[in-house]
C-alpha cells in the first residue's frame, strides 16, 4: 500500500526520522497511538473530527496501531469513509507508544504535529486550546493537569503519589528539561514540525514529551489546563514497567550531551551559592561580631537569593516569565521551602556548637554541607517550573 492510502501497513521496528515535507493545506497532524482500543477509537475519532472541523483549520488524524489483538486498526480503517481526515497505520513487529507517535509524525503532512491518547482520557475539546496557543513564538503547547483549571478525575492516592514522585525524580535528574513544564509526563501536546524535523528522536518507554523538550530546540512552551478523564471502556495499561521505562528514559537523556550545559550551570550556581553563603557568614560573624544564629541566618538568605537570581538569569535563561507577579511568586515559594530547611540548618549548627563543643566555623561548614544541597534541589522544584503563556 502507498503512503497516500488511508491504511498503511508497516513491518519491522525501524522508525524513520521526521522530515520537513508538508502539505500547505494541512495545518495540524494529530497522531493517536492505539493498542486494544477498538471499543474507544470510533467515539474518539468522530469527536476529534467534529471539534477540529469547527475550527476551519486544515487537519489530519493519524492512528498508529501496534497490531492490536482486538483489531483496533481494522475498526479504525472502517471509519475512513465517514471521517475523510483519517489515516490508519498498522505496525507489525514493533510496539511502544512513544515510537508509535514518532512513526505517525514521520508520515504526517502538517506543519504542527500532535499526539493524544487513544483511550478517551484526554478531552478532545482541549486540542483547540492547544492549537490556539501555537502562535508564531510558541514551539510546544502542552495540555497540563497541574495548572489552574486542570486535574485528575478519580485517581487513587497511590497513583497520585507515583505520578508526583516520577515528576520530582525527573526534576532532580533533568532540571533544565523537566522544570520547563508543570506536567512533564503529559501525553497530550502539539509541537511545531521544525522543532523535531531531522532530530534523532530515540525515546524509551511511553512518554514522548520529555524527548521533544530534551532533544529539540524548544525556546517557548505554552500550557493549557485539562482534566484527565476516566476510561469508559477497557482497562488502564499503566504498569510498573512503564515507570521503569520512564527511569531509563530519564537516564538516557541525562547522558545526552546536548543537555550537559544545563547540568553544569546548575551545579556551578549551587557551588557559587555555597561559597557566597560561607563568605557572608565569615564577614558578618567574624568581622562584625554578630551572634552565631543571626549570622548564619543572614548568610543562608544570601545563598537563597543568589540561587534564585542566577538560575533565572543564567541556568534557565531564554525562558519567558509571566512578569513581576511570577517572579515574586517564585521567590516566595523558594523562601518558604528553603526557609524551613534553613531553620533545620540553624538547629543543627547550634546543636554542634552547644552539645558537641565544635567551633563556630567548623559547625557552620558541617551544617551547611549537610543541609544546603537538599535546599537547592527543593528550590529548583518550586522555583523554576515550566512557564505558561
Amino acid at each position: 500500500m502507498t503512503d497516500d492510502s488511508p491504511l498503511l501497513e508497516l513491518v519491522g521496528d525501524e522508525v524513520p526520522a521526521v522530515s520537513d515535507d508538508t502539505d500547505p493545506s494541512i495545518r495540524l497532524s494529530l497522531v493517536i497511538p492505539t493498542y486494544d482500543e477498538a471499543a474507544n477509537v470510533g467515539r474518539l475519532v468522530r469527536r476529534l473530527h467534529q471539534v477540529l472541523a469547527a475550527t476551519g483549520v486544515g487537519f489530519e488524524l493519524i492512528i498508529v496501531d501496534d497490531d492490536s489483538p482486538d483489531c483496533t486498526w481494522k475498526v479504525a480503517a472502517g471509519l475512513v469513509q465517514d471521517v475523510p481526515s483519517l489515516r490508519v497505520i498498522r505496525r507489525t513487529g514493533a510496539s511502544g507508544l512513544a515510537t508509535a507517535v514518532i512513526c505517525g509524525w514521520s508520515h504526517a503532512r502538517g506543519d504542527v504535529l500532535g499526539v493524544i491518547d487513544g483511550d478517551g482520557q484526554h478531552p478532545p475539546e482541549v486540542v483547540t486550546d492547544l492549537l490556539a496557543a501555537m502562535d508564531g513564538q510558541t514551539e510546544v503547547a502542552v495540555a497540563s493537569r497541574h495548572v489552574d483549571g486542570g486535574g485528575v478525575s478519580d485517581w487513587s492516592a497511590i497513583r497520585r503519589l507515583l505520578s508526583r514522585g516520577a515528576q520530582a525524580l525527573g526534576l532532580l535528574l533533568l532540571p533544565g528539561t523537566v522544570g520547563r513544564v508543570t506536567d512533564p509526563m503529559s501525553g497530550y501536546f502539539l509541537v511545531r514540525r521544525d522543532v523535531v524535523a531531522g532530530v534523532d528522536l530515540d525515546p524509551v518507554g511511553y512518554k514522548i514529551l520529555l524527548e521533544v523538550l530534551a532533544r529539540g530546540e524548544v525556546r517557548r512552551v505554552a500550557e493549557r489546563p485539562y482534566v484527565f478523564l476516566e476510561r469508559s471502556e477497557g482497562e488502564s495499561k499503566v504498569s510498573a514497567g512503564h515507570y521503569v521505562g520512564y527511569l531509563r528514559h530519564l537516564m538516557r537523556l541525562r547522558l545526552h550531551p546536548l543537555r550537559s550545559r544545563a547540568l553544569v550551570r546548575y551545579l556551578l550556581v549551587t557551588a557559587l551559592a555555597l561559597v557566597a553563603d560561607a563568605l557572608a557568614f565569615l564577614w558578618i560573624f567574624d568581622r562584625h561580631g554578630w551572634n552565631l544564629t543571626r549570622s548564619a541566618a543572614i548568610a543562608g538568605e544570601v545563598g537563597i537569593l543568589l540561587t534564585v537570581a542566577l538560575h533565572d538569569l543564567w541556568t534557565f535563561a531564554g525562558r519567558a516569565t509571566r512578569g513581576a507577579v511570577d517572579r515574586i511568586r517564585r521567590v516566595l515559594g523558594a523562601q518558604i521551602a528553603l526557609g524551613l530547611l534553613l531553620a533545620v540548618r540553624l538547629t543543627v549548627l547550634n546543636a554542634l556548637v552547644n552539645w558537641f563543643d565544635l567551633g563556630p566555623l567548623a559547625a557552620f561548614l558541617i551544617a551547611m554541607a549537610a543541609i544546603t544541597p537538599a535546599s537547592h534541589l527543593l528550590g529548583s522544584r518550586l522555583t523554576w517550573r515550566g512557564v505558561t503563556s
